[in-house]
């Protein structure tokens, strides 16, 4: 395997700049840890230095360098990004930062949009319309937590970032680099958030935002808004502190996705290939459509905090989290398959050639050319399709803790109970097109049907009924105790240690999923069909609705309408001759996982000089134990029988760490930090057992499983550092970082045969040894020395360069070749201009990720790869102070109406997707007093 060394450019360029003369810090930072539990409103402040300060901290740093810069006036934007510096600063570890400028004033909606302003982010969105995907520098292997505590959703590892709106949020830290305080999970890295307690504020606190937002494709102005009530007493028992915060979002939207299906060798209706005059083989896609999610989302949520301390030594509280999401969506379907079943009436073709890369095939190896165009006329099936999806889950998580602080001995517990769930249910009615039928081919994803038959409810006949559920339940019980003592030792100068014990459960269920076909049959697709299921026939009003157009298909169509599936759902069972209510349950889709994680830490913090410069640095060990058992039913491809099937295992895991951080300088610090972590398998992801759903006319069934033998991914990392804080607000920091990783898990799609028909079986399996490096820059500043109104202005950089591979199979049981990892951008940076001044703040944000490996598909002609070149957007926020306490704000995403577009393999000549991502444009206020 390669392996490609990272310059050091980056690096040699900040260390110069550093070494130029620098700006006198105007003020000192905010005096804020960095740590999940070093802060002082932390559940578990595990790290925490005692009084006496460490060596060339940067705290001592920031002190001896405070001097007044005359006329420079701390707004709530600097304020906030001076917070962030604060925290990556002073921080043990390599994390940056977003810090909420006011109560509800972080720069987009959710936490997890929030998060792409973060150097080394990356987010993508899901098919509803919202992000659903967070990456720490290319890997999704990220653990979350709430005010220091482990968070998650449904029965995944992981939180969904978009059910937290980020009005609740007060800061949202990244941590990049590991140590033994910090819970392990995670090989990207940690997220942790940071909710308001009551005795963040001087006294009383009354916030309130309410926005309206309109969504150019969901056609709809929704609101969301917040309220937050504080208040802190003096007692003769001490100082008594409660908070109240909720939040409601509603949205209702449309994301329109139009596609082209997997890529094969050009075959006429006889089933021999169609070569060019050169004798060249021809790869036109299997087939066309489009997928569109038009539906109605709202998300509800609560957090409390109950804050006493008896003593300034002394500190309880209470706090919980509760959050509701639930979505009405409608997924309609419609497409076309003529490929290689009729032969086409006019062809172009590319000069875009290769060889055949669809192992196993007779062709395997042969030149073969992208179609760009074509025509089909015959009996063909197009079809349309209606998914009616109900969806709806909760977030909760409540804790009770204690944390006492003495003059060497620091002391924490914390209790935290964590509960989860997420339910769909799902109402599918296939209909398709009485033939013949012409289909025409444009070229990418373009297409229509001649004559627009798809207009006619006539010409529409019943499919297939196909209903599916799954319900997923999450349960976690954890305790920890943390402590520091202060050693005051000329080089060991205190001592992290601690315990923690998590009993987690996580259960999924599923129904049986299967196409049943209409009464009486459908008769011959599509040129003599059964007229009795002709759709007006069956349904004669109310019905059918027509869908939206896009840019690639310019023509509506007619599909079943949501409220007709949903209202009259036991009505169509019974015609398709099945019992009321849902599906019967699967054994193939069950499984029952308690995960029982014991973990204790010894960590030590030390410093002195070196060469007359102070450094100082963590050395530490953190040991888990996993107790795991499993619940399921295997499967007897033979009888097609599932069986009771248990499985147990436990491991120890050792994980180190070390970090060195030099101080060259008052405001310039080198880090380097080297640590070993590891992600656990999903849950989902160990079920053995394998659900099947059978095919239909055009496509193999889909099989899924998972893999009882999944080992932990393990990584080495390294990373290195150089940052230069210039001034408040204002930094420059470059760093590189590598991955040594190993079993990286990654998900294959293999043909194989079952019962004697063909599936696709998507499946995880552990890879072989790989790698992940990099390199970072970021660059922060206000421009106070311009003249006037000028002197407002600020702006924000920053770049992250991503390279990785694994050795792993081409697929189940192929060749082992070096293969990128998946989620990995090369090139990913944030460019924001700011300003803020006379009341006025405003910010302008891009944000680009260059194109990635999404995943690996079954073997096609243009191999395994499946690549997303992102929509990059620009945002844009603007706020207005009418007084000290009403804000009027006005923000729009996506101004420039980027879209999302994927290709089978490389190149841009075998488009798989276009996404239509959404504009919006919102006008609200802040309230506060």
């Amino acid at each position: 395997m390669t392996r490609y060394r990272i310059p050091l450019s980056l690096l040699a360029i900040a260390i110069a700049a550093a070494l130029a003369p620098a700006y006198a810090a105007d003020t000192k930072p905010a005096d804020q840890a960095a740590d999940p539990q070093q802060s002082t409103d932390q559940a578990a402040p595990a790290g925490q230095a005692p009084a006496k300060k460490k060596a060339g901290t940067a705290d001592q740093a920031s002190t001896q360098n405070a001097v007044n810069l005359s006329g420079v006036v701390v707004t709530p934007l600097r304020e906030s990004l001076q917070s962030a510096q604060a925290l990556k600063q002073d921080s043990r570890m390599v994390v940056d930062s977003i810090v909420a400028e006011d109560i509800g004033k972080l720069p987009d909606n959710s936490v997890a949009d929030a998060m792409q302003r973060i150097t080394g982010v990356q987010i993508a969105q899901g098919f509803q319309g919202e992000t659903s995907s967070v990456v720490i520098r290319g890997l999704p292997n990220v653990i979350t937590t709430l005010n220091g505590r482990e968070i998650f959703s449904g029965v995944g590892r992981a939180f969904a970032f978009q059910n937290l709106p980020a009005t609740a949020v007060k800061t949202v830290q990244v941590y990049k680099t590991s140590e033994a305080s910090l819970p392990d999970g995670g090989i990207a890295g940690l997220v942790d958030m940071q909710l308001y307690r009551p005795l963040d504020f001087d006294g009383s606190k009354v916030a309130a935002t309410l926005t309206g937002t309109h969504s150019k494709y969901g056609g709809h102005t929704d609101p969301n808004g917040s309220l937050l009530l504080s208040n802190r007493w003096h007692t003769d028992a001490g100082e008594f502190g409660a908070l109240l915060n909720v939040g409601y979002d509603k949205q209702r939207y449309e994301y329109n996705a139009v596609w082209a299906d997997f890529p094969k060798v050009l075959t006429g209706g006889n089933g021999a290939p169609i070569r060019t005059s050169a004798g060249d083989l021809i790869s036109v896609p299997n087939g066309w459509g489009a997928d569109y999610n038009i539906g109605s989302r709202k998300r509800q949520e609560a957090n409390y905090a109950l804050q006493w301390k008896p003593n300034k030594d002394t500190e309880v509280y209470i706090e919980g989290l509760y959050t509701w999401d639930s979505d009405r969506y409608n997924q309609p379907y419609y497409f076309s398959f003529p490929v290689g079943v009729v032969n086409p009436s006019s062809l172009s073709v590319t000069n875009h050639c290769y060889a055949d890369q669809l192992t196993g095939s007779p062709y395997y190896g042969q030149r073969i050319c992208d179609a760009s165009s074509g025509m089909w006329t015959g009996d063909t099936y197009a079809a349309t399709s209606t998914q009616a999806h109900e969806q709806w889950g909760h977030d909760i998580q409540n804790s009770i803790g204690m944390k006492w602080h003495g003059d060497r001995l620091n002391l924490s517990t914390d209790l935290s109970f964590n509960s989860s769930s997420f339910h769909d249910q799902t109402f599918i009615v296939d209909t398709f097109l009485k033939g013949p039928v012409t289909t025409v081919w444009n070229g990418a994803q373009n297409w229509t049907l001649g004559g627009n038959p798809q207009l006619n409810p006539s010409n529409y006949y019943l499919n297939g009924l196909f209903q599916t559920w799954n319900n997923q339940r999450g349960e976690q019980t954890a305790w920890r105790g943390d402590g520091t003592y202060d050693l005051g030792g000329d080089f060991f100068q205190y001592m992290d240690f601690g315990l923690r014990y998590s009993d987690h459960k996580a259960e999924y269920r599923g129904s049986v999923e299967i196409s049943t076909p209409p009464p009486g049959g459908t008769g011959q697709i599509a040129l003599n069909p059964n007229p009795a299921n002709q759709v007006v026939a069956r349904f004669p009003n109310g019905y059918f609705c027509n869908q939206p157009t896009t840019d690639a298909i310019p023509v509506s169509w007619l599909s079943g309408c949501y409220n007709f599936l949903v209202n009259n759902a036991d009505a169509i069972r019974g015609l398709y001759g099945l019992p009321n209510g849902l599906a019967p349950e699967n054994p193939g889709r069950f499984y029952h996982i308690q995960e029982k994680s014991y973990a204790g830490y010894l960590q030590f913090g030390y410093g002195n000089e070196l060469f007359g410069l102070p450094y100082d640095g963590l050395m530490g060990m953190r040991v888990e134990r996993v107790k795991r058992h499993l619940d399921a039913f295997s499967f007897d491809a033979s009888t097609g029988v599932y069986s009771p099937l248990t499985a147990s295992t436990s491991a120890p895991v050792y994980l180190p760490n070390l970090s060195f951080n030099l101080h060259l300088r008052d405001d310039l610090q080198l880090r380097v930090v080297a640590a070993k972590t590891l992600t656990y398998p999903g849950f989902g992801q160990l079920n053995p057992s394998i659900s099947l759903n059978p095919g239909t006319i055009n496509r193999a069934g889909v099989a899924s499983s998972g893999n009882p033998n999944l080992k932990p991914i393990r990584s080495n990392n390294y990373d290195a550092s150089l940052e230069w804080y210039f001034g408040p607000a204002s930094y420059i920091s470059g760093g590189v970082f590598y991955r040594d990783i190993n079993g990286y898990i990654q998900n294959y799609i293999t043909d194989v045969t079952i019962g004697g028909q063909p599936y696709q079986l998507n499946s995880p399996q552990s890879a072989g040894s790989g790698h992940l490096d990099g390199a970072e820059f970021a660059y922060q500043q206000f421009f106070d020395f311009l003249p006037g109104v000028w002197s407002g202005l600020g702006a924000q950089f920053n770049y992250t360069y991503i390279e990785g591979s694994t050795r792993s199979p081409q697929y189940i049981g192929g060749p082992i070749t070096a293969s990128p990892l998946q989620n990995v951008s090369k090139n990913n940076y944030n460019a924001v201009l700011m300003y803020e001044k006379y009341g006025w703040s405003a910010r302008l944000a891009y944000n680009y990720r260059s194109r990635y490996i999404q995943g690996f598909n079954q073997p096609t002609v243009a191999g395994v790869n499946d690549e997303i070149k992102p929509a990059n957007q620009v945002d844009f926020s603007l706020g207005y102070d009418v007084n000290q306490n009403f804000t009027v704000v006005l923000n729009a995403t996506n101004i420039f109406g980027a879209n999302l577009h994927q290709w089978w393999g490389d190149g841009t000549t075998r488009p798989r997707d276009i996404r239509y991502q959404d504009r919006t444009l919102g006008l609200g206020v802040r309230f506060k007093m």
